[in-house]
Parts: C-alpha cells; structure tokens; sequence
C-alpha cells in the first residue's frame, strides 16, 4: 500500500500542474523536427495534393533513414498525420513534411468531420513549410479538388512548384498542360516510384537550397549499425557464445552508460486508449490526430521536444489489435509492422491502458487485459525499459483500489519484472506528465548501471544464504562467482557447477532477489548461468597432450616424466 500511496499522493500533490505551466519541465519547446538536420533552423519542404496522388511514395524516396519511412498503400487517405524527417536531394539537405491528402468532406457527418481536421492539419503543414511541392495524379486530368487547392496554396504568398507524378504513364502529358494552366509557375514531370525528374526538381530548388553536405548520390539507407544490439566486446553473436576471456575482457571495460539524446520514447498500446492525447499533451501542441474513432493513427510518426532539461523524441505509435483480427495483407498489418520497428528503436516503452474502465460496483476491475500482456511480454522479449501509463485516470472512482487491482494483475502476468511500474495520468487534463517524465529518466539512468564485482559476490551470498540451489539428483548445485557483462539491459553471469539442474522456478528467484538487491526492481534482468571449467574434463586432457583411453594416459605421463628426468 505504500506504493499505491505514494504514486497516488504524487499524481494530486501538484507535479502535473509544474508540468501544465512549464515549471519542472523545463520549458517544452513543440516545433523542434524529429530529428535534427546540420543546420539549425532547417528548409521546410511540404508535400500537398489530393489522396492517393504518392506523396508517400515521393517522400520515401527523399526521406533519410529507414525508420523514417511513411506507409504506402493503395488504399487512399493512408497517411493522416504530418510526418516531418530530414531528406536529400542530390546532397542538399531540408527538413521534409508528408501530410494528409485534401480533398472536399463526404456527405457523411463522420467523414466529414475527420476529413475537415486532415484538410486543417495540412493546411498548418502547408503555413508551417517555407515551400510548397503540390503533386497532382498525372494518370488523370486535373480535378476540381487539385484547382481549390492550387488557389488555397497561392494565398499563402509561398514559393509552390506543381510536380505532376506517374508521369512515365501516356495520360500525363495532357495532364502536365492541364497543370500549367493554374498559374504556379514552372510545372515539372516526375516519376516517384521510378525516381524519374529529381534532377530538373533540383535545379529548380537548388537557388533555395542549403549547400550539399557531399557530392554524388544520397545513401540509400540509415547505417545498419546504428540499430543492432552487440555485446560489450562489439560482437553481434549471443552472449552464450562468449568464452570466458571474452567475458573477462567484457566486465572489465563496463561503465554506466549516461542518458541517451535524444531519448526515445515508444508509445505503445490497443487502439483508443489514449496514446495520441498523451503525445500531444506531452508536445504541448495538436501534433496527431485525436478522436473518439479507433483506429486514426496508422503510422509510427516521431515527434522531439525538450523538458527537465533533457531532449525527448516521443513516438507515437498505431494500436495494436489481436494478431487474429489482422489482414496479413492489410494496411493495418504495415502499421503493426511500423509498432514493432519503433518499440526496437527505442530506449524506454510507455505502454497506454485505459483505467476509466475500472468499476468494481459493477464488476469492471479486470483493466489490464490479455493483449495488454501480449504487447508487454513483447517488450520484455526486446529487454526494454517498460512504463505502464493508466491514461484516463481522472475518471477513476476509487483509484486506490483501482491502483492495488492493477499491480496485482501486472505481478500475475508480467513475471519477467520484480515490480512493474505503473504510473497514474491524465492526458485530456495535463496530469501526472511531470511525475511520468521524471520516472522515464530515472528508468533509463538505471537501466544502464554498472555493478562493482565485489558487491555482487557479496549479493550473491545474501541471496543464497535465504535459499540455496535445491539438490541435483542428489547432488550439491555450488553457484560461486557473479559478474556483470552487459549494460543497458543489465545482464550479468554466473558461475558454478551442475548450472544445467538449476530449474526455471529457482533461476527466476535468482533474478527477482537479483533485481531486489541491486535495485533493478522495474527492470528486465537477464542471467546467464555458465559451468566451471573441470580441471580433469576432456578439453584439459587434449591441451595437456593426453589422447586415447585411461591406460594409454598412464603410459603417457610416465614418458613425459621420463623425458624430463
């Protein structure tokens, strides 16, 4: 109850209203770009059309970064959010905005209103950007909708250069005399998908454009390397694969590992619980699209910030559906694909429930549920940092006992964490943010620790002298020698004989008393259990030059003493 307490008294002491005024947070600053480009105050290129024009596709093909890619899909309207990356053309660097296509609102009152908020998050786009890049549908004439637009464009007194995709198609020729009828200037014919007409695009940008960071083309990808996980000797095999040198060698150079910039953080969670609202209540600003419609966040955008004196980049996330519900072939399957690269990207996940649901009049208390688990088990397959966000808190009636209901449900199906960390916010009312932010920090300051040697050997006594090994078939199980190879996740060795008996029931003691002594309690804690070298075992015979059966050996250590008589 001490725990309940706690976080409780903290979420109505006041740290969320520091937070709402800028206080504990250090001032929040909205509009900085996921990430950051060599120059300080970076071009701004949007890209603006009606759906389904492939503005995606071009984005993707100017975008840096395989984690920055947009979804493309045959299906219109796929992209929903403003998706804001660094980009190339033929070396000079800018900042690039993918945005939703705009068109006239359906008839239908709940499309209408959804397609008047991607109308308006474009339009920002469109203001926010220094210029403009209208792509029309060259497989089709000009629309009405592709003429409203080019007027709506031309009252904002920016540079527009109208780029007519798909142009490897016979029909756009008369479609690129169509588009040099709306009065933008210069029209150029391009190919996304082929990656035709980026050269005339860039000599007509390049007088705007800051000078090219190297000559020759741009990479096609991020490094690789800046993504796979390697031990602590820079191998990228698993750590059972280490001999005991490379473990030696390993320990010896570990140090604490300081906070990531930035530090990213994943926002995963179901459908409608409430992860775009926490992104935009942590940005300050209207970043993603948020309503009562499941589903409107299709993609893993990135969005960077600043608080505590610290720079955050926060990765909001689609919702995560039952495997069973989605279409292998589906839009929402690319989503689920981008969900998962961004909870591998980043360093600390924040997993979004909704407590509202929590009503023990009438029954209500079960609020972390079956794919709720599903989604953390995945997290701490990844040995990843795990926050539990109850979102919607304000709605709670009992929130001590909700906050008892939930601990327990999280100690029964999260049996990888010692005690997972669950903390109490409200998005709609910019609650409990600064007590959320503080936590993410101190998560990932202990996530990357470095254990003295001594100490742990002396945990390890502790811990054995409560409860030793249980026999090995009759047989004494020994643990002897503790030592930590790996920060970030904390990953320590352990030594002894008979290691392969050990059970799983004793090994996860280990680690929760592990966890409990070295204060890693809300964090994945991974063991690996490793035999002592038998002085009189086969390997030891061949590097002493014995060979052959026991009487051969004898016959062999007399010559050797013999020889050195």
């Amino acid at each position: 109850m001490s725990t309940v307490s706690f976080l409780i008294g903290g979420y109505f002491r006041g740290e969320c209203n520091d937070f709402t005024r800028g206080v504990a947070c250090g001032g929040l600053s909205p509009h900085n770009p996921t990430v950051t480009v060599s120059s300080p105050t970076p071009l701004k290129i949007a890209l603006l059309g009606r759906p389904n024009v492939g503005k995606s596709t071009l984005f993707n093909v100017l975008a840096v970064g395989r984690e920055n890619k947009a979804i493309t899909h045959a299906q219109a309207g796929t992209t929903r959010d403003i998706r804001r990356t660094p980009a190339l053309l033929e070396g000079h660097p800018f900042m690039l905005l993918d945005t939703a296509g705009i068109e006239t609102p359906r008839n239908h009152e709940a499309a209408h209103t959804l397609q008047r908020e991607l109308n308006q998050l474009s339009m920002q786009a469109a203001a926010e950007a220094d210029i403009l890049l209208l792509v029309v549908d060259g497989s089709t004439p000009l629309s009405p909708a592709d003429r409203a637009l080019a007027t709506s464009l031309r009252k904002l007194n920016k540079r527009v250069v109208v780029l007519v995709n798909k142009a490897d198609l016979k029909t756009a020729q008369s479609t690129i005399m169509e588009a040099e009828t709306l009065g933008l200037g210069e029209v150029i014919a391009i190919s996304a998908a082929h990656r035709e007409g980026l050269g005339l695009l860039a000599d007509t940008l390049r007088p705007y454009l800051p000078p090219a960071v190297w000559r020759g083309n741009k990479p096609e990808e991020a490094d690789e390397a800046d993504f796979v996980e390697t031990n602590p000797d820079g191998t990228t095999e698993g750590l059972d694969a280490l001999d005991d040198a490379s473990l030696e060698a390993a320990s010896t150079r570990l140090q604490a590992k300081p906070l990531p910039t930035p530090l990213k953080l994943a926002v995963l969670g179901r459908p409608n619980v409430g992860k775009s609202t926490l992104v935009n209540a942590l940005l300050r600003y209207e970043a993603m699209l948020t309503g009562p419609v499941a589903g409107l966040t299709r993609e893993a955008i990135s969005h960077q910030f600043s608080a505590l004196g610290h720079t955050f980049a926060l990765i909001d996330t689609p919702g995560l559906r039952k495997k069973g519900k989605i279409e292998d072939s589906g839009l929402e399957y690319l989503s689920v694909g981008q969900s998962l690269a961004a909870l591998n990207h980043a360093h600390v996940l924040l997993l979004v429930i909704d407590a509202s649901v929590h009503n023990e009049v009438r029954g209500l208390w079960q609020v972390f549920e079956q794919q709720d688990a599903t989604i953390a088990q995945t997290a701490l397959r990844a040995n990843k940092p795990l926050i539990v966000v109850l979102n919607k808190w304000d709605a709670v009636k009992d929130k001590a006992a909700c906050m008892a209901d939930v601990l327990a449900q999280l100690r029964a199906k999260l049996h990888g964490i010692h005690t997972p960390l669950a903390l109490p916010v409200s998005a709609t009312r910019k609650q409990g943010l600064g007590v959320l932010l503080k936590a993410v920090m101190e998560l990932q300051t202990t996530y990357g620790k470095a254990f003295n040697t001594a100490k742990l050997n002396r945990s390890l006594a502790t811990i054995l002298a409560k409860r030793s090994p249980p026999l090995a078939s009759g047989q004494v199980v020994s643990l002897k020698f503790l030592r930590q190879i790996c920060t970030s996740p904390p990953t320590f060795a352990l030594w002894g004989n008979r290691v392969d008996k050990i059970s799983g029931h004793y090994l996860q003691f280990l680690k929760h008393q592990l966890a409990e002594t070295l204060g890693l309690t809300a964090l994945p804690v991974t063991l690996h259990l490793r035999a002592n070298k038998n002085p009189f075992g086969y390997k030891a015979k061949m590097r002493a030059g014995f060979t052959g059966s026991a009487a051969q050996e004898k016959r062999q250590l007399k010559a050797k003493k013999a020889k050195k008589s």
